[in-house]
């Protein structure tokens, strides 16, 4: 069940307030190809990053609350804060000890992340011959991993989860 609710309360011609809630879900990208053939040589591949056919989809959870004023007959502002969870990302997972290899390396659903944002836009239509658009936004994006790969030199020590700012953080 992935619920997508959004309204709009006018609170008089002039001004705006708006909110949203979403879940987003999307099929792992990559990482799940496995063929008979990776479980009949699995201890002469131990050693390399071996595919998760059972890898869950990733989760996105989104709201946003925000509030849209017009200012003049041609031109708004509109003010918005966001907050949105990431789950079951997927990230490089090592399993020790295991019989026979020691230790293997796989992916797994086992990254989280977060961001928080601010969103303030200002919107000028047509004026003679002067339209403008400008948008600030600042967001704050912490989690354990941006991609696949990039807590993979900690996981070969166990699976350590430590927060990090992501690759998008702005």
């Amino acid at each position: 069940i992935m619920p997508r609710l959004a309204f709009s309360f006018p609170i008089s011609e002039d001004a705006n307030f708006f909110a949203h809630y979403d879940i987003l879900v999307q099929r792992p990208a990559s990482n799940t190809l496995a063929t008979p053939l990776n479980y009949f040589y699995f201890i002469d591949g131990a050693s390399n990053l071996i595919n998760n056919p059972n890898l869950r989809p990733e989760r996105t959870i989104d709201y946003e609350v925000g509030f849209q004023q017009k200012l003049s007959q041609t031109s708004a502002l509109k003010i918005s804060a966001y907050y949105k969870e990431m789950r079951d990302m997927i990230q490089s997972r090592t399993f020790f000890p295991v019989p026979f290899v020691n230790q293997y390396t796989t992916y797994d659903n086992q990254d989280f992340g977060t961001v928080k944002g601010f969103s303030l836009q200002y919107d000028l239509r047509r004026t003679g011959n002067l339209s403008l658009q400008t948008n600030y936004t600042i967001q704050f994006a912490d989690g354990t991993g941006s991609n696949s790969d990039s807590q993979r030199g900690i996981s070969n020590r166990g699976n350590l989860r430590n927060l990090f700012p992501l690759d998008f953080d702005e």
